[in-house]
């Protein structure tokens, strides 16, 4: 049986919801503001329109080692949400980023995260997996926010 873990962050960002957006689906911006982002590989027939559905790989490196992940887009609704999941042998991750209009040029993006594990070392560790997890994940949003608000000139 696996064991199933949640997180979830918010935080305010000095962007337009568009913008804000673009930084969370564009994998050049992406490289950009999470550590460790290699890459995507998408597959051939990937329509980034409706991007529902489609799979791609994703490359992370961890300390010295490349991580590989199967990845699938699993909800697009511009510019309002991104969610994708990543499989590993030991676990499976579904995250979301929910984007809402804060005010002028001001977004609220919700970061929710659904934390699968699989394999008995990961069920066993899973305390300090979520604890190290989230202090990653508050780094990431960081690095996010700071990324977004300094590329936002005032236009799109």
């Amino acid at each position: 049986m696996s064991k199933t873990d949640y997180s979830d962050y918010s935080l305010i960002i000095n962007a337009p919801i568009e913008a804000v957006f673009e930084v969370v689906d564009s994998d050049k911006h992406i490289k950009k503001w999470l550590d460790g982002f290699i890459e995507n590989k998408y597959e051939e027939n990937f329509d980034p329109e409706n991007p529902v559905g489609h799979k791609f790989k994703q490359k992370l490196k961890e300390g010295d080692e490349i991580q590989e992940f199967e990845g699938e887009i699993i909800s697009y609704k511009r510019p309002k949400e991104i969610g994708i999941r990543l499989k590993h042998s030991s676990f499976t991750v579904d995250v979301y980023y929910r984007f809402f209009l804060e005010g002028t040029n001001q977004t609220r993006l919700d970061y929710e995260c659904k934390l699968e594990m699989h394999s008995l070392v990961t069920k066993m560790t899973s305390i300090f997996i979520n604890w190290f997890t989230k202090r990653e994940l508050i780094k990431q949003m960081s690095s996010l926010k700071k990324y977004a608000e300094d590329r936002f000139d005032g236009v799109l």
